[in-house]
């Protein structure tokens, strides 16, 4: 399978980094050409030089051969457009990245529906381990192909 990020963040490099493990295709698209020569020193994929919330370098990306689309960068504003231009071009799956909740309304209202705030995420975590809720560390939930599923039932739900 075959994924397309946007940006060189942190999270599109370790996510990357997994699914090159694992055997996929990944394409990369930068900006900033000195990010582009940092990442390709330490991730072995493709790399595409340009704005990815234009029409024009997602088309290059091919969205007809490409699984999911990844708009990680670090501006909201410009994973929204992007995620919307490549959904328009045929990704078959947009994953939007937001760090300001207040937008995630609007994300839904567009129909972008794979929307993930990564700071709410792990703020949640956080807040259940504070509690007792899950004595795992967040960072050692998964671990290459090994997951750890945990829930909690409140008193509502669960038998006597």
């Amino acid at each position: 399978m075959r994924a397309v990020f946007l940006g060189g963040s942190s999270l599109t490099v370790n996510t990357a980094r997994a699914l090159l493990k694992r055997g996929h295709e990944v394409v990369l698209i930068e900006r900033d050409r000195e990010v582009i020569a940092t990442l390709a020193e330490e991730l072995d994929c493709g790399f595409i030089h340009g704005d990815g919330s234009r029409p024009a370098i997602l088309r290059e990306a091919d969205p007809q051969h490409t699984t999911v689309l990844y708009c990680l960068t670090n501006e909201d504003q410009i994973n929204i457009i992007a995620s919307l231009v490549g959904r328009s071009l045929g990704f078959q799956r947009v994953v939007t990245k937001i760090d300001d909740s207040e937008l995630e309304h609007i994300c839904i209202e567009l129909g972008l529906h794979d929307t993930i705030i990564p700071s709410r995420t792990a703020g949640i975590h956080l807040a259940d381990l504070f509690e007792g809720r899950d004595p795992l560390e967040f960072s050692t939930m998964v671990r290459d192909e090994a997951r750890v599923f945990s829930f909690v039932a409140g008193d509502d739900v669960a038998g006597p």
